[in-house]
């Protein structure tokens, strides 16, 4: 774990100030540059990290509930205290709001996950149908169905499914399959032989048999099965490829036929699956990112006792939904997944529940966000700034003396072509089709999960879709994208300490 602050003296040349929204909890203005910061004893010309950062690093202390500390994380804090107002207007006006509004569906979302009270009562009944489900499967051809259902869930097993563009037709999307499922970070974890991941091995193994104990199996039933999934997770992982091995794009470029996939994995059925996942639109290719993964996940499929798997999807369930079951769930969960993010205690239920309303109804946020913070006016300005950025990169390309005129020709027309995104989308995300209840919060998870799955799921095959955002507007971060060629800017981020409207 290491604290990380990247400061230069440039900062210095914007203001700080609060931001607009008037919230619970007002937001302390960030000081853009501490003079404090800056360790004069180290040479500038030498080490201008140490020079700008050296002071605060020696004093800085990572807050218990984080695995880092810096200037992101200072934004993030103080912009989450303007996201939790906006959800607190949300939630206190779910009453009057129009009945299946995207706004009462924003705040019944977060008004379920902020009801602590209930999730303590419910304990795991808010999962117990699934649990059932999962018991009730006595075939292969179940077996994969119900591996189906958890994709739509939003819950990773065996392997994964999902439309993206086509590394080599950005213009389409092609459907993705994909190793995953694994319960620990990384198949490294489950393969390496130093006593450090033996003893993650041992802990992982303990943590799941406790976690299946909370969802009612006895100590004796989840002790065996914890074993059971670490064997079968041991298989997955020694058929995964290696994390080196995957940043070379085309090792992960694989086109394949749908009748091709079938004799891949033969004992998946495939038109199954598709029909349970609600992929109805013809997907004549798909990209097998690792085929070597999909002819393993196939032989377990058909070799391995219908016990194992059925504990394993168990697990699944239990993991993916304890963070949003009662305390015993949430602290264990907390408590096994601390071991690789060094955070020592909980975030507060707010920002826990203020995160995960992000991740899953990241546009009915930003759009009240957006309404209470950020103005057409400061999306004017912020392109602007960024419009003169590209205006001057422009002129320095055609002065570069190291640039070759055709390679000078290539960069100026990526140039000209590169989109930019800026503060918002000019249209929001169409919510009718979401269904929140007024009840238990984790089947809200599951239901927000399969709305997204349901809304992309038949994309392959069709034109990319150039206006959709992949991050969501009050994020404090940017990006920028190879395959579509272009950047985006939130206006999370477009708040001091970074720009000033």
């Amino acid at each position: 774990m290491s604290n990380s602050r990247l400061l230069s003296l440039a900062l210095a040349v914007f203001t700080a100030s609060p931001l607009i929204a008037q919230t619970s909890a007002v937001p302390i203005p960030l000081k853009v540059f501490d003079a404090s910061y800056v360790d004069k004893s180290a040479n500038a010309c030498t080490d201008f990290f140490a020079f700008a950062n050296g002071a605060w690093i020696k004093t800085d202390t990572i807050p218990a509930a984080f695995s880092s500390s810096g200037v992101t994380k200072d934004m993030t804090d103080r912009n989450e205290l303007v996201v939790r107002s906006v959800l607190d207007d949300a939630m206190n006006s779910r009453a009057t709001a129009a009945p299946g509004s995207t706004q009462a569906k924003l705040g019944n979302y977060y008004a379920s996950c902020m009801d602590s009270a209930r999730a303590e009562r419910d304990g795991v009944t808010p999962i117990a149908s699934e649990l059932r489900q999962i018991s009730a499967v006595t075939s292969r051809a179940a077996l994969v169905r119900e591996i189906g259902s958890l994709h739509k869930m939003g819950i990773s097993a065996a392997f994964r499914l999902y439309p993206d563009a086509d590394p080599k037709d950005a213009a389409h999307y092609i459907a993705w399959v994909f190793q995953g499922g694994l319960g620990m970070p990384d198949r490294d974890y489950y393969l390496k032989t130093d006593p450090a991941s033996d003893s993650l091995r041992k802990k992982y193994s303990a943590h799941v048999a406790r976690a299946l104990a909370l969802s009612g199996e006895s100590t004796a039933q989840s002790a065996a099965d914890a074993d059971r999934i670490m064997a079968l997770e041991t298989e997955l992982a020694k058929a995964s490829m290696t994390r080196v091995a995957m940043r070379d794009p085309n090792a992960l470029y694989h086109k394949t036929s749908a009748a091709s996939l079938a004799t891949i994995a033969p004992a998946i059925d495939w038109p199954g699956y598709y029909k349970t996942v609600g992929l109805t639109s013809a997907t004549p290719f798909l990209n097998v990112a690792q085929p070597d993964y999909m002819k393993r996940v196939s032989a377990l499929i058909q070799t391995k006792p219908l016990e194992d798997w059925r504990a394993y999807l168990r697990y699944r369930v239990v993991s993916a939904a304890s963070p949003w079951l009662s305390s015993d769930f949430a602290k264990e969960d907390f408590a096994y997944n601390s071991l690789y993010s060094g955070a020592k205690a909980m975030l507060p239920r707010w920002k826990r529940c203020l995160r995960v309303t992000d991740r899953q109804l990241g546009e009915a946020l930003g759009q009240a966000y957006v309404a209470k913070t950020f103005s057409p006016q400061a999306k004017a300005e912020a392109k602007q700034v960024i419009d003169d950025i590209r205006s001057s990169f422009h002129d320095r390309l055609l002065k570069l003396t190291w640039m070759s005129d055709s390679t000078r020709n290539f960069a100026l027309a990526k140039l000209a072509s590169m989109n930019e995104k800026v503060g918002y989308p000019d249209k929001w995300r169409d919510y009718s089709n979401l269904h929140i209840a007024d009840g238990p919060f984790a089947p809200n998870v599951f239901s927000a999960n399969a709305f997204e799955f349901n809304r992309v799921v038949n994309r392959p095959g069709k034109t990319v879709d150039k206006t959709e955002w992949g991050m969501t507007v009050p994020t404090v971060n940017a990006y920028y994208d190879a395959t579509l060629n272009e950047m985006l800017f939130p206006a999370g981020a477009l708040a001091p300490q970074t720009f000033d409207a």
